[in-house]
């Protein structure tokens, strides 16, 4: 048996937990190699650069107050680019700015005139604001709002079906991945003080630069991409090694499984482990389209409210960033959420066209969308409902040399796959 740390630990997943856990421990003085099945590092944190244009894989965006995330990140290097703390309501024609005036003063008055809320629920949307901003995270994901869903909460604050339905399903929605907000409330007021206490922004090159940057900081050679883990590998009791798609063994000190739950399952099940992972996954799919002419102009997420809605939200990402293309050409996202996240290509592409000229209150054939890109992210995010941190995975695996570093122990986010590998890493430490 090799003596401690003859071997290095072998990190199984290139996302942000990976690497966050991958930096901790070489930091500490171990031997890292981290190990991904995909052509480039990132996960689901990837961006494909084609035809001059920034294609992220499924729209994605960065809240600056994470607090852990940002400790792995230099912003200055990211040159990020900032949208608009605000949103525009289509719904039946009918298009409504609704803004953070505190943020930016300059959006005060389309929100005061904005017909799409009510002024209670315009006044109940401030109040829920600084409440959010008055609580730690930890507060955040307190019992008391941990138990409970979305929905049930919004209605304890006074909302109205109105603008629940028509303002937070289709904003939450996007973020949550879940119009019904069904999910924990935990997951609303973690959200609500990300976007009052920072920026909503995105990288000039794309949201993969964030996990670009993040293996930059590793080691030459520690990471091995287009390189597939099929199973764990036991000896003596422990987990040693792992054995590579094409039968290669290679040994290890510890293993750490930084993949998404349905990956960690099927390596756990190689050993024969169950892990407690959560069940249920929230999906989308994006469709990206190069115009002319935007029908959706503007550095706000624009939401689609109307209630036989395929696309969920839509954003002109070359008015935010105009990097993501070149040539002066617009670059669109819409997304699909929910059970349109699965119908297929052509239905939505039509419903795309249709929904974003509607939303835009222009002719279908005025802005001559061409579809450029449609990436499907089945599991974007693992289900967050009432109850879910009762049943989080421990980091130890239950058997010796094997861990956890995930999203899974703290969020489904950046923030909480940030936490997630630097919870596994000290814990290996600490072990040590």
């Amino acid at each position: 048996m090799s003596a401690p740390n003859a071997n290095p630990t072998v990190i199984i997943g290139a996302g942000v937990a990976g690497l966050v856990a991958a930096i901790e421990l070489q930091a500490a003085g171990r031997a890292v190699l981290v190990l991904d099945a995909a052509s480039a590092v990132g996960g689901r944190v990837r961006t494909t650069v084609q035809d001059g244009l920034v294609i992220d894989h499924g729209f994605q965006v960065l809240f600056t107050a994470y607090p852990t995330l940002r400790r792995y990140l230099d912003f200055d290097r990211l040159a990020l680019r900032k949208f608009l703390p605000a949103a525009r309501i289509a719904r039946e024609g009918q298009v409504s700015l609704i803004g953070d005036a505190l943020a930016d003063p300059g959006l005060l008055l389309d929100t005061i005139f904005a017909r799409a809320i009510g002024v209670g629920d315009k006044l109940r949307l401030l109040a829920l604001r600084r409440f959010a901003q008055q609580l730690s995270l930890d507060d955040c994901f307190g019992a008391r709002f941990a138990g409970i869903s979305t929905r049930e909460f919004l209605r304890a604050r006074g909302f109205g079906t109105p603008v629940i339905d028509g303002f937070f399903a289709p904003f939450y929605g996007g973020i949550l991945l879940d119009r019904t907000l069904a999910t924990s409330a935990s997951i609303l007021l973690f959200t609500f003080k990300m976007l009052a206490d920072g920026d909503t922004v995105v990288p000039a090159g794309g949201i993969g630069a964030l996990t670009q940057q993040m293996a930059a900081r590793l080691t030459p050679g520690t990471v091995r991409t287009s390189c597939a883990v099929q199973a764990l590998v036991v000896s003596d009791g422990r987990v040693s090694g792992v054995r590579l798609s094409d039968d290669t063994v290679l040994e290890a000190d510890q293993v750490v499984l930084a993949t998404d739950a349905p990956a960690a399952a099927v390596l756990a099940a190689s050993v024969g482990l169950t892990l407690p992972e959560p069940v249920g996954a929230r999906g989308c799919t994006t469709l990206y389209y190069t115009a002319r002419t935007t029908p959706i102009p503007g550095k706000a997420l624009w939401l689609n409210a109307n209630s036989d809605a395929v696309i969920s939200h839509a954003v002109t990402l070359t008015d935010v960033a105009p990097e993501y293309a070149t040539d002066g050409r617009t670059l669109i996202a819409a997304t699909a959420v929910g059970a349109p996240a699965d119908f297929d290509d052509a239905t939505l592409d039509a419903a795309a066209r249709r929904e974003l000229a509607r939303m835009g209150n222009v002719r279908e054939d005025q802005s001559a969308l061409e579809r450029v890109a449609l990436w499907r992210v089945p599991f974007s995010q693992f289900e967050q409902a009432p109850g879910w941190r009762e049943h989080r995975p421990s980091i130890a695996c239950g058997i010796p040399g094997l861990w956890r570093a995930s999203e899974t122990l703290h969020s489904s986010s950046l923030e909480g796959a940030a936490r997630g590998g630097e919870m596994a890493a000290k814990a290996m430490l600490h072990a040590s």
